[in-house]
């Protein structure tokens, strides 16, 4: 039988061979603490539960959904961009997503066709390279320095990938270092999309994960002529990694192209799914402080245990990760079999986001407060 060439360029999804590790601790009774991947332990508001279930009583709620999304919830979507950015939507400025992982594919063939390139960040979620290997474009990556505050700087772009290029994908609040853009960097990034003709998209699947100071930023702020996107996600602030539920927003001819993807590709999310998220965008701001309130108290616990134990962070301020390095004389990889086989404590590797990087690994704030102090406490002070 003969496969797809571009299949042999594609490694397997570390956090399902991560999984496989885990199981074969657990069979043997070893306790592990699972700090790598982001996804949140915190419960599903009641609410959004309460709004699944009642749909079920709804006729048709079993019937094929629209394409580009339910009318009440594309709604929800352009309400919650015009309260929290003061950011006016139309209606055929947004689509409804099977999670925003999906949408990040299929923006690719959306705008890049065989041999052109994208330009996507490094490190970064894996998931960038691999979809654009998959779909048969090429990347560019520009490297995240934390002398940067791991913002990219456009100018070391070098012409020649400018002109090849038709997409850029960055991604604030930033996965894995907990970097955040701000006003002037968003500035910057839209008017560079501007002068270049290339479709920037922004993965805000963090945009609400924050520490409790900082206020939420959106690239559709600084782009007054909707020339580039944003991914949202429902996963992250709403615990609801497991409905496969997003959206994206912004260029109509980008989110028309994205449609034309999907129609193709698949029938859109069930329709109860689609009602429980329109529910969670009804919460209120009590809600979404909450929810940061206890991903900060998580992460001043680490860094204080960090701190105590000579392992270096960068100080972030949004998502709830911690980008960190491995101490003196220890590579990432080395350092992260340390921590499992040591102290049962499960991260990630840089090396998942950057395979050049042998210094970084990250640590997912998604267990409870008790939980992560338990499992550093116990370390060795490092050099």
């Amino acid at each position: 039988m003969k496969y797809n060439s571009r299949i042999s360029s594609i490694a397997e999804y570390h956090f399902r061979k991560l999984d496989y590790i885990k199981n074969i601790f657990q069979e043997q009774g070893i306790k592990i603490t699972d700090l790598s991947i982001g996804d949140p332990d915190l419960q599903v508001d009641k609410s959004i539960l309460e709004a699944l279930v009642a749909d079920f009583s709804n006729s048709g709620f079993n019937n094929y959904p629209p394409y580009e999304g339910m009318r009440d919830l594309k709604e929800a979507v352009i309400k919650y961009y015009r309260d929290r950015f003061l950011v006016d939507i139309n209606y055929d400025e947004v689509i409804i997503l099977i999670g925003s992982k999906e949408g990040l594919n299929n923006i690719i063939p959306a705008s890049c066709g065989i041999g052109d390139y994208a330009i996507i960040p490094s490190p970064a979620y894996p998931v960038y390279e691999t979809c654009c290997k998959l779909w048969g474009v090429n990347t560019y990556k520009i490297e995240l320095k934390e002398k940067d505050m791991y913002l990219p700087n456009l100018n070391s772009i070098p012409s020649k990938i400018l002109d090849k290029s038709n997409l850029m994908i960055i991604n604030y609040p930033n996965n894995p270092t907990g970097a955040v853009g701000n006003a002037d960097f968003f500035k910057e990034i839209v008017e560079f999309a501007y002068e270049n003709n290339i479709l920037v998209c922004n993965d805000g699947a963090y945009n609400e994960i924050l520490d409790v100071d900082v206020k939420p930023i959106s690239i559709l702020q600084f782009d007054t002529e909707k020339k580039c996107i944003e991914i949202g996600s429902f996963s992250k602030i709403y615990n609801m990694t497991g409905f496969r539920i997003g959206y994206a927003v912004g260029n109509s001819r980008a989110i028309s192209a994205l449609l034309k993807v999907k129609s193709n590709v698949d029938s859109g999310q069930f329709k109860p799914i689609q009602k429980a998220a329109e529910a969670a965008l009804k919460l209120d701001i009590d809600y979404i402080n909450r929810i940061r309130n206890i991903y900060s108290e998580r992460k001043a616990a680490a860094e204080m245990l960090l701190d105590e134990h000579n392992i270096q962070y960068f100080n972030s301020a949004g998502t709830f990760y911690l980008w960190c390095k491995a101490p003196y004389g220890y590579s990432n990889i080395e350092f992260c079999e340390e921590l499992l086989k040591e102290y049962g404590i499960v991260v990630t590797p840089g090396s998942i986001f950057d395979v050049d990087d042998s210094t970084h690994f990250r640590i997912s704030l998604t267990r409870d407060k008790n939980e992560i102090i338990n499992c550093f406490k116990s370390l060795k002070s490092y050099k």
